[in-house]
């Protein structure tokens, strides 16, 4: 048997190296054997070669590892950002939907910020005017939908109908106009919606226009998004496509809004209509749809860290300013100080002035409205709207989309002392350029703030009559880095009369004419002690004969190297290595202490 099977297996052996064998049969069988052999083998090389050395992934269709491909991609969009150029007012067409029966109340709203000659874009109506009213010159022009029978179909709201299709009227329109204006962003709004423009530029030069964007914000009331959605964007507070959207919809939207006649809002068809695109919704907090009811001076006086793009219903609300008569005159003079410094208009700087006699939080909300505060109140809760306001259909007191403290009349020394804006004026350098713009608060008598609080830091606030803001010309370009709220600090003047505030970034605060651009901020705001002389001992501080006081700041982010020329002070203060909650227990230590009781 052994014989036997060795025999075989030599034979087989002499068979595949062509020894003892020399039949033309043979020959082919081995040859084929050893085809199929040799590509099965290199079959499985291949495989095994692909699979463990270089890992590819099936999946990736870009031929590059997962890694590879992202980073590729990452870097692909930065340089395209980079190439583009800078978006200004011409590249915008703004579309606004309105009705003959309407606009005569709106209008004024509209005249606050529309700029004849600057702007494009129209008024759409559902028909024509009366004959024999003109058309002002200081609003846009106007045009009448051409809104056909299939884009109503079954609509149980047919105007919501007409109103979604003003992004398809207004690029129709553009697409019509002689010439070769390039318009990148479509800007559709109601006739009561206020924009502040020089914001929206700021903003959509975030983005490429080149991609599809469909930018917008929701409703302030839980209950509004909830009846409706949390992925439109609500038209009262404008919302903002690409042109490469509006382009898209000028093919499908009749169509779509056959598909979606059931739908009772325009908001709600439009956002039905992109996402068949397959675009969601961008947010940008700025937009605000102003679904409120009563007084929205909470919302004005804590505003997001974001442009101010809009503001809607304020026809429907209280005054947003108690020294003007009309609503109209109360907007204008926002509108009017927002042209000084648009991207600085309702940002919120935080500050804290701590005296002999004084232990005040001050909260400014700039080309609005000042909060005096007698007594230290954290950032955290500073940062959130009071709430001065009411749901927008039950008038309910919440719930809301964003964060709210409540007020609470029954204990006066938790109230600030209000200061809303006066008037505003540009301040020039030696080139004759404007430098910094100084606004002008005085207080609120009808605020409801009495005498009832006890405190001496109360008695003290009480004797404050205006409030000086300096501010430096806030950079359009900071909306491109992480959002990050600004420092400011304090000074009292003519015997506590006058409270003059200075906004800026942190180490570019002083109580010299400041001339510098703003710089990254380095430290933080937290805290403030009288002017004097600090070592690392811990010493209590030496009062400047000058009775100046400066916002002296404990470091949210210690910084590297920080001397005590930024913070006021003349000895070197040594830097170390410390927690964020360090920090914050060692500025909030005195607090309770330094706090008189309440009586």
């Amino acid at each position: 048997m052994k014989s036997r099977a060795e025999g075989g297996i030599i034979r087989k052996c002499q068979l595949l190296s062509f020894q003892r064998s020399d039949e033309p049969g043979q020959r082919r069988r081995f040859w084929v054997s050893s085809s199929l052999c040799g590509l099965v083998a290199f079959s499985l090389f291949s495989f095994a070669y692909s699979l463990f050395l270089h890992r590819v992934a099936f999946c990736n269709l870009t031929g590059r590892s997962p890694s590879f491909a992202s980073a590729h991609l990452t870097a692909d969009t930065d340089r395209d950002m980079s190439s583009l150029a800078t978006t200004d007012i011409s590249h915008i067409e703004f579309g606004i939907s309105s009705s003959a029966e309407t606009w005569d109340r709106q209008r004024p709203y509209n005249e606050l910020w529309w700029r004849p000659g600057e702007m494009h874009g129209y008024v759409w109506l559902d028909e024509e005017p009366p004959a024999d009213s003109t058309w002002p010159h200081t609003c846009p022009p106007y045009r009448v939908s051409t809104l056909n029978s299939s884009g109503t179909g079954g609509s149980i709201f047919p105007p919501a109908a007409r109103i979604a299709r003003t992004i398809v009227e207004s690029y129709r329109a553009v697409m019509a106009e002689p010439g070769s204006r390039e318009v990148r962003w479509f800007v559709i709004g109601d006739d009561g919606t206020v924009f502040f423009p020089d914001n929206l530029v700021a903003m959509l030069n975030k983005y490429n226009h080149e991609e599809m964007y469909y930018i917008g914000s929701i409703s302030e009331s839980v209950e509004q998004t909830m009846q409706h959605s949390y992925s439109i964007a609500y038209g009262g507070a404008g919302f903002v496509v690409s042109r490469n959207i509006a382009a898209e919809l000028a093919e499908i939207m009749d169509g779509c809004l056959e598909r979606y006649a059931s739908l009772y809002g325009s908001d709600e068809r439009v956002q039905s209509c992109i996402s068949e695109l397959g675009v969601t919704l961008t947010i940008e907090p700025g937009f605000h749809q102003v679904d409120l009811q009563d007084d929205i001076y909470g919302l004005l006086a804590a505003h997001p860290v974001a442009p101010l793009l809009s503001l809607n219903h304020l026809g429907h609300v209280k005054l947003i300013s108690p020294h003007w008569v009309t609503q109209v005159e109360a907007a204008k003079s926002l509108v009017d100080v927002s042209r000084h410094d648009p991207s600085r208009t309702l940002q919120q700087t935080i500050c804290y002035e701590k005296g002999p006699h004084t232990n005040w939080s001050v909260s400014v909300s700039w080309g609005h409205s000042v909060q005096v505060y007698p007594q230290e109140v954290a950032p955290k809760e500073l940062a959130k709207p009071l709430m001065t306001f009411r749901t927008w259909r039950t008038r309910n007191l919440g719930p809301f989309t964003f964060d709210t403290r409540s007020v609470d009349p029954n204990r006066p020394c938790e109230l600030p002392l209000i200061f809303f804006l006066n008037h505003a004026r540009p301040e020039t350098g030696r080139n004759g350029k404007i430098v910094r713009t100084i606004t002008e608060y005085s207080r609120n008598m009808t605020d409801n703030v009495t005498s009832t609080c006890k405190l001496q830091s109360f008695t003290e606030a009480l004797k404050v009559q205006t409030v000086s803001v300096y501010a430096a010309k806030m950079d359009p370009a900071e909306w491109k880095r992480a959002p990050r709220r600004q420092c400011c600090r304090t000074r009292r003047m003519r015997k506590g009369k006058i409270l003059q505030v200075y906004n800026g970034w942190g180490q570019d605060l002083t109580f010299e004419f400041e001339r510098k651009r703003n710089r990254p901020q380095s430290w933080y705001d937290c805290i403030s002690t009288e002017k004097g002389t600090y070592g690392s001992s811990g010493a209590a501080p030496q009062v400047s004969p000058s009775g100046w006081y400066t916002t002296i700041s404990i470091c949210m982010k210690w910084s590297k190297g920080m001397t005590s020329s930024m913070m006021g002070s003349q000895s070197p203060i040594k830097t170390r290595k410390t927690s964020q909650f360090d920090l914050w227990r060692a500025a909030t230590s005195s607090w309770k202490a330094a706090t008189p009781v309440e009586t």
